[in-house]
């Protein structure tokens, strides 16, 4: 039996019994790991702090001959100040949690992936220009998946299933408007802070935000609708 300490992002949990939740949660090492937290309904036992992304560190044990780690300590590792008491920050989490949910797969370690998304969420909660937080989270989080669009001198267009702008209209629908693909661009080397965002509309931000989960469903062939759209569509704002 091999004992372990690892932190943490929660990307989901299911009931196991009527006391019992398993978790499932991007660690830096590993990737997606599976735990099962006994007697996390209680009210003593920390079930509350696994909330959707949550930040967390765990002390676990596992057997040799099993997939399933068993939590034997659970603490936050940070604490959020202002996502939990705002309906936007947190419908842009369920949104980012749902996208994360569709895309990764368990055991894939990817240590770069883990710092991205451990420093974004925290500006996420820090931060107050968040507007187009989706928009780049979207496009960025392609670069750690493997299809962040090349970038071609004065190219135009983003050709999704070539993964790369050009500066020639494609001949098929799988593209971008020069207009989106150039605010893209821009966006690409924003920070996450949105202190130095362009200006855009509410028309805009939401096309955008279509825009890149279009070139999602073009390279996963089965990415499945991300229901949480509607929520984050209530309440984006200019």
């Amino acid at each position: 039996m091999a004992t372990g300490k690892t932190k943490g992002i929660v990307l989901r949990k299911v009931d196991y019994s009527e006391t019992s939740i398993i978790l499932q949660v991007l660690t830096p090492t590993e990737g997606v790991k599976s735990f099962i937290f006994q007697g996390a309904k209680r009210k003593k036992k920390k079930g509350n702090i696994v909330s959707s992304l949550a930040l967390i560190s765990i002390e676990y044990y596992q057997r040799n001959d099993s997939d399933l780690a068993k939590i034997s300590n659970i603490e936050p590792q940070v604490i959020y100040k202002t996502i939990p008491f705002d309906p936007y920050k947190s419908s842009i989490v369920f949104f980012m949690n749902e996208v994360l949910n569709n895309t990764l797969r368990e055991n894939e370690k990817n240590n770069e992936l883990y710092d991205f998304l451990e420093n974004i969420l925290q500006v996420l909660d820090l931060s107050d220009n968040i507007a187009n937080f989706p928009i780049k989270f979207l496009y960025r989080l392609t670069q750690y998946l493997g299809f962040f669009p090349n970038e071609v001198k004065d190219a135009v267009y983003l050709d999704l299933r070539e993964c790369s702008y050009t500066k020639y209209e494609p001949n098929h629908g799988a593209y971008l408007s020069k207009r989106n693909s150039l605010l893209l661009l821009q966006f690409s080397g924003m920070k996450f802070d949105g202190k130095d965002d362009p200006e855009i509309d509410l028309k805009t931000r939401r096309e955008l935000v279509y825009d890149v989960l279009k070139y999602y469903h073009v390279i996963f062939e089965n990415f499945k609708p991300i229901q949480s759209l509607a929520v984050l569509e209530a309440t984006f704002h200019d």
